[in-house]
């Protein structure tokens, strides 16, 4: 049958794809259809199994505040299955937001990182971050690759987590911050990002989700050493709303800090597009925010094609894509044999350390200890 086929295909000069899309075309378009058809019953049977699963599994919302390993498994689904792609963008905007307290511009320009080394000032502060908080998913993939992960195996992955907070505080030290910067930083980490998943990802945060947002950055206030952190997620934002009052004012070294901030941001994309990115970037700020910055107030268009741009993109997700199943990682689980640093995973801009890094020597290169704890 099948050299019959091909031999009057042959004889007639007709190729398979005339034969099967035009001699064939309605099969073709039933066979198109119930493929699709059978793609979108997928996605919508799949689409919350993420959080299906972490609500059957918790059903009391309250467990991610009082037990910390659950509050890091249910931060893990929800920022690097669900939504790593506005959970990262609504931490950048979370630092970028801070440079509108004068305070913190002053002491951040006086170290005149952010105009010298822009994009290492803000490799350094990503991976530390992660270094901190990436415990429970480095776990999970050990324990993939082998079930019976020893004890010393997990140690060595919480080990990791404090060193990195301990070179944190450490690089914090030599400055003089007000405690109450530190607060609203850390208030930031824990609001913009439920502000920015409720409002422009695929579904709303499940109370549990944002009790996980809470915890994870509450702990990390506490290590540290941040005084007087709300001991509840009410309290945090209540906190947040009342410091941006009194605190975020024009200065002019905010936009001294803010702007190359924004350059940096800028190179992920083409640069025809940084004009326009700098017209849509106080529609992406609260009000005090473009007055801190001393910023034009976004323009009515600039408004709605951000609406826009997140609408279409919740609704494909939602309607058209299938769940993360992996995590969403950028550090590593164990360094590079050869080399013994950590190389990250992925780079979204210009590579810091296109060779790995190792944690105790994140920071200027002026904060680097004279001799690295770790051979490399």
């Amino acid at each position: 049958m099948t050299s019959m086929a091909s031999t009057v295909l042959i004889e007639t000069g007709k190729s398979w794809f005339e034969f099967l899309f035009k001699k064939n075309a309605k099969e073709t378009a039933t066979l198109g259809g119930a493929i699709a058809l059978f793609y979108l019953v997928l996605v919508r049977m799949l689409r919350y199994h993420n959080i299906n699963a972490i609500k059957k599994k918790y059903p009391d919302p309250t467990l991610a505040l009082e037990d910390p390993d659950v509050a890091a498994e249910v931060y893990n689904t929800t920022v690097r299955k669900d939504f790593p792609f506005i959970a990262r963008t609504s931490l950048e905007f979370a630092l970028f937001k801070t440079y509108s307290v004068p305070t913190i511009s002053k002491t951040l320009y006086g170290t005149t990182e952010f105009s010298k080394n822009t994009s290492r000032r803000a490799e350094d502060t990503e991976l530390i971050l992660y270094e901190v908080a990436d415990v429970y998913p480095h776990v999970e993939a050990l324990k993939k690759e082998n079930p019976n992960v020893s004890p010393n195996e997990i140690k060595e992955q919480q080990e990791r987590s404090k060193i990195a907070l301990n070179r944190m505080n450490e690089l914090h030290s030599k400055y003089s911050i007000l405690n109450g910067d530190f607060l609203y930083t850390l208030s930031l980490f824990i609001v913009e990002p439920i502000k920015w998943i409720n409002k422009y990802e695929w579904r709303q945060l499940e109370p549990i989700e944002k009790n996980a947002i809470f915890r994870i950055w509450y702990d990390i206030g506490v290590g540290m050493n941040i005084k007087d952190i709300p001991t509840t997620l009410e309290g945090m934002f209540e906190f947040h709303e009342q410091y941006a009052k009194d605190h975020v004012k024009y200065a002019p070294t905010n936009w001294k800090v803010g702007l190359p901030t924004v350059e940096h941001l800028l190179t992920r994309y083409p640069k025809f597009a940084s004009p326009l990115a700098h017209k849509l970037i106080p529609a992406l700020l609260d009000p005090i925010d473009v007055i801190g910055f001393g910023l034009e107030k976004p323009q009515a268009w600039a408004k709605k094609l951000v609406t826009l741009t997140f609408y279409i993109r919740s609704n494909l997700i939602r309607h058209l894509a299938l769940p993360r199943f992996q995590n969403h990682l950028r550090t590593p689980v164990k360094p590079d044999p050869k080399t013994n640093l950590y190389k990250p995973l992925y780079h979204l801009y210009k590579p810091s350390y296109p060779n790995g890094y190792c944690i105790y020597e994140l920071g200027p290169e002026k904060r680097k200890p004279a001799k690295c704890p770790v051979p490399h």
